[in-house]
């Protein structure tokens, strides 16, 4: 179902009842549709699990290396200033737990502590070495991102 409003209202998503109701900012509709909540699927499970490790990863990590996160996410969202998506200290960390699993397939993000990444002497001890190592995009005056992950 397609609606439109009238230009009274510049903004209206959400939802209302048994209907969610969605903006599209460039054109000015509005869509309606009837709400359906999706499956759970063991994929879900997975990602959410893998979510929830990674907080706890976050947590286990010192604050030199969550302050490095989020000074390559500034950056990084300056050198990509005028391009859509923008990043955090959060999802620099969730990219490069996502890399490290691409490139080392042994890699199990269900089980990966801060302590592990030291003895198996995986490339994210640093930002500086994962910028490095190709694992998060390259930016400019990336060496001072130095600390270490514990």
């Amino acid at each position: 179902m397609k609606v439109k409003f009238v230009s009274c209202v510049s903004a209206l998503s959400g939802k209302m009842e048994e209907f969610v109701m969605c903006i599209d900012k460039k054109s000015g509709t509005v869509w309606m549709r009837e709400y359906v909540k999706p499956e759970t699927t063991a994929h879900n499970h997975m990602v959410g699990s893998i979510a929830k490790n990674a907080g706890l990863f976050k947590e286990g990590v010192s604050t030199g290396y969550m302050d490095n996160l989020m000074d390559y996410a500034d950056r990084y969202n300056l050198a990509t200033l005028g391009q859509t998506g923008r990043v955090t200290g959060y999802t620099t960390l969730m990219k490069v737990l996502y890399a490290l699993k691409k490139a080392i397939p042994g890699v199990d993000l269900l089980t990966l502590t801060p302590q592990d990444v030291i003895d198996s002497d995986l490339p994210i001890k640093s930002v500086r070495e994962a910028i490095a190592n190709g694992l998060l995009p390259f930016i400019q005056r990336y060496l001072d991102l130095d600390a270490d992950i514990i």
